[in-house]
């Protein structure tokens, strides 16, 4: 039987519009539904937490497998705080073996003190500062004045009677005399700066002392430091307002200081009989 194409359209449009085929809703549909759509919710919520507690249960118990380490040789056994489970130090970390580093290890401060040996302070000890002040070895020899050598100033030598003293082109003057010694002003081409004198009668020249701030062969002169003094001079020794350091074999050299350091400079013969 052939049905042309508008008989057909026809046809199925007295079918859909027939009421017997409409299926109306149950009276109670919106609250099924409603009903159905929280149990759902709540389905889903259930999962949820669950499968957030199975993750915290996994990583608890990855973190204690990784504090399960196996022991060797005696090592210390780490308590994990809240575990109840002791561990032991990783074998890479035992006494005569070298750290792994392709191997993780624990990262807490129990892994750390139970490396480190017996009575061994965890802390590094503070760096230490380089000290700006010069070692008094290091400072500077002084140059500067006149040269007050172990023997003698200018012409003038220890030893020297006055008839020698004259004979050097120097003048003596503004004598004042002791009990066997003379204290002189000594002046004359044959010094490089007047100076005090004492001449004993026995021993002839026993004392220099230059009228400005001389220095000696080793460097030290005016504002030398204490320090200095005995670090030149390793047999000095600290006297009333000053140092006394040895010349040499016959003679010493006395250093008056004050708050800027050597302000005079006195040479004195060991063999003398007058002289303070």
């Amino acid at each position: 039987m052939n049905i042309s194409e508008d008989e057909l359209e026809q046809r199925l449009r007295a079918l859909f519009a027939d009421e017997r085929l409409d299926l109306p809703p149950p009276p109670d549909a919106g609250t099924v539904i409603v009903t159905g759509a929280r149990r759902r919710r709540r389905r889903r919520h259930t999962v949820q937490a669950v499968a957030g507690v199975a993750a915290a249960v996994v990583a608890v118990a990855g973190g204690l497998t990784m504090f399960r380490l196996h022991t060797e040789d005696g090592t210390a056994v780490i308590s994990v705080p809240g575990t109840g489970a002791d561990s032991k130090p990783p074998e890479n970390l035992t006494q005569g073996r070298p750290p792994e580093p392709s191997a993780p290890g624990p990262t807490g401060t129990q892994s750390i003190q139970a490396s480190a040996p017996p009575g061994a302070s965890t802390s590094s000890p503070p760096p230490k500062r380089p000290s700006s002040a010069p070692s008094p070895s290091t400072l500077a020899a002084v140059t500067s004045g006149p040269l007050l050598a172990a023997d003698g100033f200018g012409r003038l030598k220890l030893g020297m009677s006055e008839a020698d003293v004259a004979a050097q082109t120097i003048t003596l003057s503004d004598a004042q005399a002791g009990a066997g010694c003379t204290v002189y002003k000594a002046q004359g081409s044959g010094l490089p700066a007047s100076a005090s004198v004492v001449i004993s009668k026995a021993a002839g020249l026993v004392v220099v002392t230059p009228d400005v701030a001389a220095h000696t062969a080793e460097g030290i002169g005016a504002r030398s430091t204490k320090d200095q003094i005995l670090a030149v001079y390793p047999a000095a020794e600290e006297e009333t307002g000053g140092v006394v350091a040895p010349a040499g074999p016959a003679a010493e050299y006395h250093f008056r200081l004050d708050q800027t350091g050597v302000v005079q400079t006195s040479l004195t013969s060991l063999t003398q009989d007058c002289a303070g």
